[in-house]
Protein backbone atom coordinates (compact mmCIF):
# COMPACT_ATOMS: atom_id res chain seq x y z
CA UNK A 1 0.00 0.00 0.00
CA UNK A 2 3.09 2.69 1.03
CA UNK A 3 4.52 2.02 -2.24
CA UNK A 4 1.52 2.13 -3.99
CA UNK A 5 0.87 5.75 -2.81
CA UNK A 6 4.55 6.55 -3.61
CA UNK A 7 4.49 5.59 -7.23
CA UNK A 8 1.38 7.48 -7.50
CA UNK A 9 2.86 10.46 -5.72
CA UNK A 10 6.11 10.08 -8.49
CA UNK A 11 3.93 9.89 -11.05
CA UNK A 12 1.58 13.12 -9.63
CA UNK A 13 5.07 14.81 -9.73
CA UNK A 14 6.27 13.70 -13.27
CA UNK A 15 2.24 14.85 -14.64
CA UNK A 16 2.59 18.30 -13.37
CA UNK A 17 6.03 18.45 -14.53
CA UNK A 18 5.13 17.56 -17.86
CA UNK A 19 2.05 20.35 -18.15
CA UNK A 20 5.15 23.01 -16.98
CA UNK A 21 7.23 21.29 -19.68
CA UNK A 22 4.93 22.05 -22.24
CA UNK A 23 4.06 25.48 -21.22
CA UNK A 24 7.98 26.60 -21.54
CA UNK A 25 7.85 24.95 -24.92
CA UNK A 26 5.09 26.97 -25.99
CA UNK A 27 7.09 29.83 -25.47
CA UNK A 28 10.11 28.43 -26.29
CA UNK A 29 9.33 26.54 -30.03
CA UNK A 30 7.66 30.23 -31.27
CA UNK A 31 10.49 32.32 -29.80
CA UNK A 32 12.92 29.92 -31.79
CA UNK A 33 10.88 30.24 -34.75
CA UNK A 34 9.88 33.87 -34.88
CA UNK A 35 14.24 34.14 -34.47
CA UNK A 36 14.19 35.66 -31.30
CA UNK A 37 17.54 35.19 -29.09
CA UNK A 38 16.50 32.45 -26.51
CA UNK A 39 19.36 32.30 -23.90
CA UNK A 40 17.81 29.66 -21.18
CA UNK A 41 15.15 26.92 -20.88
CA UNK A 42 14.27 26.77 -17.16
CA UNK A 43 11.72 24.50 -15.52
CA UNK A 44 11.15 25.58 -12.28
CA UNK A 45 12.76 27.98 -9.81
CA UNK A 46 15.53 28.47 -7.45
CA UNK A 47 18.95 26.97 -7.09
CA UNK A 48 19.85 24.69 -10.07
CA UNK A 49 19.55 20.78 -9.67
CA UNK A 50 21.02 19.70 -13.25
CA UNK A 51 22.14 22.32 -16.18
CA UNK A 52 23.67 21.62 -19.58
CA UNK A 53 24.36 23.76 -22.16
CA UNK A 54 22.88 22.78 -25.60
CA UNK A 55 24.53 22.76 -29.13
CA UNK A 56 21.78 25.24 -30.01
CA UNK A 57 23.30 28.04 -26.96
CA UNK A 58 20.58 27.43 -24.96
CA UNK A 59 21.35 27.01 -21.39
CA UNK A 60 18.90 23.86 -20.52
CA UNK A 61 17.98 23.89 -16.37
CA UNK A 62 15.91 22.17 -13.49
CA UNK A 63 15.51 24.03 -10.73
CA UNK A 64 14.76 23.03 -6.91
CA UNK A 65 11.16 24.31 -7.28
CA UNK A 66 10.21 22.81 -9.97
CA UNK A 67 6.67 22.70 -9.33
CA UNK A 68 5.72 25.92 -9.57
CA UNK A 69 6.62 26.85 -12.59
CA UNK A 70 9.55 27.57 -14.82
CA UNK A 71 10.57 30.21 -17.34
CA UNK A 72 12.28 30.65 -21.15
CA UNK A 73 14.90 33.92 -20.62
CA UNK A 74 14.45 35.41 -24.20
CA UNK A 75 16.75 38.16 -24.75
CA UNK A 76 14.85 40.88 -26.52
CA UNK A 77 11.71 40.25 -24.07
CA UNK A 78 14.34 40.62 -21.01
CA UNK A 79 15.28 43.90 -22.71
CA UNK A 80 12.33 44.86 -22.60
CA UNK A 81 12.36 45.50 -18.86
CA UNK A 82 15.62 45.49 -17.57
CA UNK A 83 16.56 48.48 -20.60
CA UNK A 84 14.44 51.92 -20.61
CA UNK A 85 13.80 52.53 -23.92
CA UNK A 86 15.32 54.94 -26.59
CA UNK A 87 12.35 56.10 -27.65
CA UNK A 88 8.95 56.72 -26.01
CA UNK A 89 6.85 56.17 -29.08
CA UNK A 90 5.50 52.34 -29.67
CA UNK A 91 7.87 49.82 -31.54
CA UNK A 92 6.07 48.81 -35.27
CA UNK A 93 3.00 46.90 -35.00
CA UNK A 94 5.14 43.46 -36.06
CA UNK A 95 7.59 43.46 -33.37
CA UNK A 96 4.21 44.41 -30.43
CA UNK A 97 2.64 40.86 -31.83
CA UNK A 98 6.01 38.89 -32.39
CA UNK A 99 5.96 39.37 -28.40
CA UNK A 100 2.80 38.72 -28.29
CA UNK A 101 2.98 35.81 -30.15
CA UNK A 102 5.75 34.49 -27.95
CA UNK A 103 3.92 35.25 -24.24
CA UNK A 104 0.65 33.63 -25.61
CA UNK A 105 2.12 29.97 -26.92
CA UNK A 106 2.98 29.08 -23.36
CA UNK A 107 -0.78 29.34 -22.02
CA UNK A 108 -2.01 27.83 -25.52
CA UNK A 109 0.09 25.10 -25.26
CA UNK A 110 -1.09 24.13 -21.89
CA UNK A 111 -5.35 24.83 -23.63
CA UNK A 112 -4.41 22.52 -26.33
CA UNK A 113 -2.99 19.61 -23.92
CA UNK A 114 -6.29 20.03 -22.07
CA UNK A 115 -8.49 19.17 -24.88
CA UNK A 116 -6.60 16.59 -26.22
CA UNK A 117 -6.60 15.28 -22.73
CA UNK A 118 -10.80 15.50 -22.35
CA UNK A 119 -11.03 14.18 -26.12
CA UNK A 120 -8.89 11.06 -24.79
CA UNK A 121 -11.46 10.69 -21.86
CA UNK A 122 -14.50 11.66 -24.01
CA UNK A 123 -13.20 8.65 -26.63
CA UNK A 124 -13.12 6.33 -23.45
CA UNK A 125 -16.45 6.84 -21.86
CA UNK A 126 -18.33 7.15 -25.48
CA UNK A 127 -17.99 3.54 -25.38
CA UNK A 128 -19.86 2.89 -22.30
CA UNK A 129 -23.64 3.19 -21.43
CA UNK A 130 -25.15 3.49 -17.64
CA UNK A 131 -27.88 0.78 -16.83
CA UNK A 132 -30.67 0.77 -15.13
CA UNK A 133 -29.04 -1.92 -13.13
CA UNK A 134 -27.96 -1.39 -9.39
CA UNK A 135 -24.72 -1.97 -8.86
CA UNK A 136 -24.29 -0.89 -4.90
CA UNK A 137 -26.45 0.07 -2.27
CA UNK A 138 -25.01 2.49 0.54
CA UNK A 139 -25.71 1.56 3.79
CA UNK A 140 -28.56 3.03 5.73
CA UNK A 141 -30.01 4.16 2.46
CA UNK A 142 -33.77 4.67 1.22
CA UNK A 143 -33.10 1.78 -1.40
CA UNK A 144 -31.51 -0.29 1.70
CA UNK A 145 -34.47 0.23 3.67
CA UNK A 146 -36.93 -0.11 0.72
CA UNK A 147 -35.37 -4.06 0.20
CA UNK A 148 -33.32 -2.70 -2.86
CA UNK A 149 -29.92 -4.52 -3.69
CA UNK A 150 -27.36 -4.77 -6.30
CA UNK A 151 -28.43 -6.88 -9.05
CA UNK A 152 -31.99 -5.73 -9.04
CA UNK A 153 -33.41 -3.57 -12.12
CA UNK A 154 -35.34 -0.48 -12.31
CA UNK A 155 -38.02 -1.00 -15.32
CA UNK A 156 -40.56 1.57 -14.54
CA UNK A 157 -41.14 4.50 -12.42
CA UNK A 158 -44.43 6.40 -11.76
CA UNK A 159 -46.38 4.75 -15.02
CA UNK A 160 -43.86 5.04 -17.05
CA UNK A 161 -42.16 1.54 -18.42
CA UNK A 162 -39.28 0.88 -20.35
CA UNK A 163 -39.95 -0.56 -23.56
CA UNK A 164 -36.32 -1.55 -24.85
CA UNK A 165 -33.30 -3.37 -23.17
CA UNK A 166 -31.59 -0.35 -23.12
CA UNK A 167 -33.13 3.15 -23.74
CA UNK A 168 -31.03 6.42 -23.13
CA UNK A 169 -34.35 8.43 -22.46
CA UNK A 170 -35.65 6.32 -20.02
CA UNK A 171 -32.12 6.32 -17.99
CA UNK A 172 -32.49 9.87 -18.21
CA UNK A 173 -35.95 10.74 -17.25
CA UNK A 174 -35.23 8.22 -14.34
CA UNK A 175 -32.45 10.23 -12.71
CA UNK A 176 -34.01 13.06 -13.04
CA UNK A 177 -37.24 11.78 -11.25
CA UNK A 178 -35.68 11.12 -8.47
CA UNK A 179 -33.77 14.04 -8.43
CA UNK A 180 -36.70 16.36 -8.73
CA UNK A 181 -38.76 14.77 -5.96
CA UNK A 182 -36.47 15.12 -2.82
CA UNK A 183 -38.41 14.06 0.12
CA UNK A 184 -41.64 12.75 -1.62
CA UNK A 185 -42.32 9.43 -2.23
CA UNK A 186 -42.00 7.78 -5.67
CA UNK A 187 -42.82 4.62 -7.07
CA UNK A 188 -39.83 2.32 -8.66
CA UNK A 189 -41.14 -1.14 -10.67
CA UNK A 190 -38.25 -3.73 -9.87
CA UNK A 191 -36.83 -6.29 -11.37
CA UNK A 192 -35.12 -9.18 -9.44
CA UNK A 193 -34.47 -12.55 -11.40
CA UNK A 194 -37.31 -13.68 -13.19
CA UNK A 195 -39.89 -11.35 -11.51
CA UNK A 196 -41.35 -7.72 -11.11
CA UNK A 197 -42.62 -5.88 -8.36
CA UNK A 198 -43.38 -2.09 -7.37
CA UNK A 199 -41.21 -0.28 -4.48
CA UNK A 200 -41.79 2.88 -2.74
CA UNK A 201 -39.26 4.92 -1.78
CA UNK A 202 -38.37 8.54 0.03
CA UNK A 203 -35.37 9.87 -1.71
CA UNK A 204 -33.31 11.65 0.88
CA UNK A 205 -33.63 15.48 0.59
CA UNK A 206 -30.12 17.16 0.13
CA UNK A 207 -28.75 20.52 -0.53
CA UNK A 208 -26.57 21.25 -3.07
CA UNK A 209 -25.41 23.92 -5.61
CA UNK A 210 -26.14 24.87 -9.40
CA UNK A 211 -24.57 27.08 -12.10
CA UNK A 212 -26.55 29.46 -13.58
CA UNK A 213 -25.85 32.28 -16.17
CA UNK A 214 -28.67 35.03 -14.54
CA UNK A 215 -27.16 37.72 -12.92
CA UNK A 216 -28.15 37.86 -9.13
CA UNK A 217 -30.75 41.02 -8.92
CA UNK A 218 -28.28 42.37 -6.56
CA UNK A 219 -26.01 42.29 -8.75
CA UNK A 220 -24.36 45.84 -10.13
CA UNK A 221 -21.65 46.81 -12.73
CA UNK A 222 -18.59 44.09 -13.08
CA UNK A 223 -20.10 41.50 -10.83
CA UNK A 224 -23.34 41.34 -13.28
CA UNK A 225 -21.25 41.09 -16.23
CA UNK A 226 -19.18 38.30 -14.73
CA UNK A 227 -21.66 36.29 -13.35
CA UNK A 228 -23.44 36.29 -16.53
CA UNK A 229 -19.99 35.27 -18.26
CA UNK A 230 -18.41 32.99 -15.85
CA UNK A 231 -22.26 31.85 -13.84
CA UNK A 232 -23.27 31.66 -10.02
CA UNK A 233 -23.91 28.97 -7.26
CA UNK A 234 -27.26 28.85 -6.47
CA UNK A 235 -29.39 26.60 -3.85
CA UNK A 236 -31.28 23.81 -4.99
CA UNK A 237 -32.72 21.13 -3.05
CA UNK A 238 -32.50 17.16 -4.47
CA UNK A 239 -33.52 13.36 -3.94
CA UNK A 240 -31.08 10.18 -3.43
CA UNK A 241 -32.06 6.94 -3.17
CA UNK A 242 -28.54 5.70 -2.21
CA UNK A 243 -27.95 3.52 -5.40
CA UNK A 244 -24.80 3.28 -7.80
CA UNK A 245 -26.14 2.26 -11.02
CA UNK A 246 -24.05 -0.31 -13.25
CA UNK A 247 -21.93 0.96 -16.18
CA UNK A 248 -21.20 -1.35 -19.26
CA UNK A 249 -19.49 -1.29 -22.27
CA UNK A 250 -21.51 -0.85 -25.43
CA UNK A 251 -21.14 -3.82 -27.04
CA UNK A 252 -19.70 -4.10 -31.23
CA UNK A 253 -19.41 -0.56 -31.18
CA UNK A 254 -17.95 1.05 -34.49
CA UNK A 255 -15.01 3.32 -33.78
CA UNK A 256 -16.74 5.95 -36.56
CA UNK A 257 -19.44 6.13 -34.10
CA UNK A 258 -17.38 6.12 -30.78
CA UNK A 259 -15.51 9.06 -32.77
CA UNK A 260 -18.88 11.21 -33.78
CA UNK A 261 -20.18 10.53 -30.01
CA UNK A 262 -16.76 11.86 -28.10
CA UNK A 263 -16.91 15.35 -30.02
CA UNK A 264 -19.84 16.67 -28.32
CA UNK A 265 -18.90 14.93 -24.90
CA UNK A 266 -15.63 16.91 -25.40
CA UNK A 267 -17.38 19.71 -25.58
CA UNK A 268 -19.85 19.51 -22.79
CA UNK A 269 -16.26 18.11 -20.73
CA UNK A 270 -14.26 21.63 -21.48
CA UNK A 271 -17.40 23.56 -20.82
CA UNK A 272 -18.07 21.86 -16.99
CA UNK A 273 -13.76 22.55 -16.98
CA UNK A 274 -14.14 25.86 -17.88
CA UNK A 275 -17.38 26.27 -15.19
CA UNK A 276 -14.70 24.37 -12.18
CA UNK A 277 -11.63 27.38 -13.13
CA UNK A 278 -13.74 30.58 -13.59
CA UNK A 279 -16.53 30.07 -11.13
CA UNK A 280 -14.10 31.32 -8.14
CA UNK A 281 -14.63 34.75 -9.78
CA UNK A 282 -18.16 35.06 -8.80
CA UNK A 283 -17.89 33.13 -5.90
CA UNK A 284 -15.42 34.61 -3.65
CA UNK A 285 -16.21 31.84 -1.41
CA UNK A 286 -14.28 28.93 -3.17
CA UNK A 287 -10.96 31.12 -3.38
CA UNK A 288 -10.69 29.19 -0.01
CA UNK A 289 -10.35 25.85 -2.15
CA UNK A 290 -8.08 27.10 -4.26
CA UNK A 291 -5.04 24.81 -4.04
CA UNK A 292 -0.85 24.42 -5.11
CA UNK A 293 1.20 21.86 -6.12
CA UNK A 294 1.15 19.90 -3.15
CA UNK A 295 -2.67 19.52 -2.53
CA UNK A 296 -2.80 18.37 -6.25
CA UNK A 297 -0.29 16.04 -5.62
CA UNK A 298 -2.09 14.36 -2.33
CA UNK A 299 -5.78 14.76 -4.47
CA UNK A 300 -4.31 12.37 -7.27
CA UNK A 301 -2.89 9.84 -4.81
CA UNK A 302 -5.52 10.21 -2.63
CA UNK A 303 -8.23 9.55 -5.37
CA UNK A 304 -5.94 6.84 -7.30
CA UNK A 305 -8.99 4.35 -7.20
CA UNK A 306 -10.81 6.03 -9.56
CA UNK A 307 -8.81 4.73 -12.52
CA UNK A 308 -6.47 5.95 -14.95
CA UNK A 309 -9.23 7.75 -17.27
CA UNK A 310 -10.50 9.61 -13.90
CA UNK A 311 -6.82 11.02 -13.56
CA UNK A 312 -6.54 12.01 -16.68
CA UNK A 313 -9.52 13.95 -16.45
CA UNK A 314 -7.81 15.76 -13.58
CA UNK A 315 -4.57 16.49 -15.11
CA UNK A 316 -6.95 18.13 -18.17
CA UNK A 317 -8.69 20.19 -15.46
CA UNK A 318 -5.03 21.39 -14.03
CA UNK A 319 -3.63 21.79 -17.95
CA UNK A 320 -6.81 24.27 -18.45
CA UNK A 321 -6.65 26.41 -15.32
CA UNK A 322 -2.62 26.91 -15.85
CA UNK A 323 -3.90 28.14 -19.27
CA UNK A 324 -6.48 30.39 -17.87
CA UNK A 325 -4.75 31.83 -15.10
CA UNK A 326 -1.48 32.56 -17.29
CA UNK A 327 -3.54 34.88 -19.41
CA UNK A 328 -5.51 36.57 -16.55
CA UNK A 329 -4.48 40.23 -17.10
CA UNK A 330 -2.35 40.31 -13.79
CA UNK A 331 1.56 41.73 -13.79
CA UNK A 332 4.38 39.05 -13.90
CA UNK A 333 1.94 36.79 -15.88
CA UNK A 334 1.85 36.23 -19.41
CA UNK A 335 -1.92 37.92 -19.46
CA UNK A 336 -0.40 40.87 -17.83
CA UNK A 337 2.65 40.99 -20.39
CA UNK A 338 0.18 41.22 -23.19
CA UNK A 339 -2.10 43.79 -21.71
CA UNK A 340 0.56 46.12 -20.91
CA UNK A 341 1.50 45.25 -24.89
CA UNK A 342 -1.80 45.53 -26.23
CA UNK A 343 -2.05 48.83 -24.32
CA UNK A 344 1.35 50.06 -26.09
CA UNK A 345 -0.44 49.14 -30.03
CA UNK A 346 -3.28 50.92 -29.11
CA UNK A 347 -1.78 54.13 -27.22
CA UNK A 348 1.32 54.72 -29.77
CA UNK A 349 3.31 55.13 -26.30
CA UNK A 350 5.65 52.80 -24.40
CA UNK A 351 4.85 52.71 -20.24
CA UNK A 352 8.00 50.83 -19.65
CA UNK A 353 8.23 52.88 -15.75
CA UNK A 354 4.24 51.41 -15.33
CA UNK A 355 4.98 47.77 -16.34
CA UNK A 356 8.30 47.87 -14.40
CA UNK A 357 6.59 48.94 -11.17
CA UNK A 358 3.27 46.72 -11.91
CA UNK A 359 5.65 43.89 -12.16
CA UNK A 360 7.58 44.28 -8.67
CA UNK A 361 4.35 44.42 -7.12
CA UNK A 362 2.82 41.55 -9.07
CA UNK A 363 5.81 39.66 -8.17
CA UNK A 364 5.28 40.37 -4.37
CA UNK A 365 1.84 39.22 -4.49
CA UNK A 366 2.28 36.46 -6.23
CA UNK A 367 4.88 35.24 -3.87
CA UNK A 368 2.83 35.77 -0.95
CA UNK A 369 -0.15 34.30 -2.58
CA UNK A 370 2.26 31.04 -3.25
CA UNK A 371 3.53 31.00 0.33
CA UNK A 372 -0.12 31.29 1.51
CA UNK A 373 -1.47 28.38 -0.47
CA UNK A 374 1.52 26.25 0.28
CA UNK A 375 1.18 26.72 3.94
CA UNK A 376 -2.62 25.99 3.68
CA UNK A 377 -2.10 22.73 1.53
CA UNK A 378 0.49 22.01 4.12
CA UNK A 379 -2.19 22.21 7.04
CA UNK A 380 -4.11 20.40 5.06
CA UNK A 381 -2.53 17.20 4.25
CA UNK A 382 -0.90 16.87 7.87
CA UNK A 383 -4.03 17.40 9.59
CA UNK A 384 -6.15 14.85 7.09
CA UNK A 385 -2.90 12.30 7.88
CA UNK A 386 -3.95 12.25 11.39
CA UNK A 387 -7.23 11.83 11.05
Amino acid sequence: MFGEKILFMVSALIGLGILILIHEFGHFWVARKLKFNVQEFSIGFGPKLLGWQGKDGVAYRLRLFFLFGGFVRIQEIEDDLSQPPESPYARPAREIFRRVAVIAAGPISNLLVAVLLLFVYSLWWAGFRTTTEIAAVSEGSPAEKAGLRPGDRIVGFAYLRSQLPYSPTFNRELRCYIYNHPGQPIRLLVRRDFYEFPVTIVPNRKEGFRIIHTPHPQARGIQRWLQRVFGRLEKEEFGLIGVAFKTEPIPAMPWLERLKEAVPLTWENLVDTWQRVTLPFTQPILLREVSGPIRIVYEVVVHRWLGLMEQIRVFALISFALAFLNLFPFPILDGGRILFLLIEFIGRRRIYNLEVKANYVGLALLLALVLFVTLKDLHFVLMRGQQ
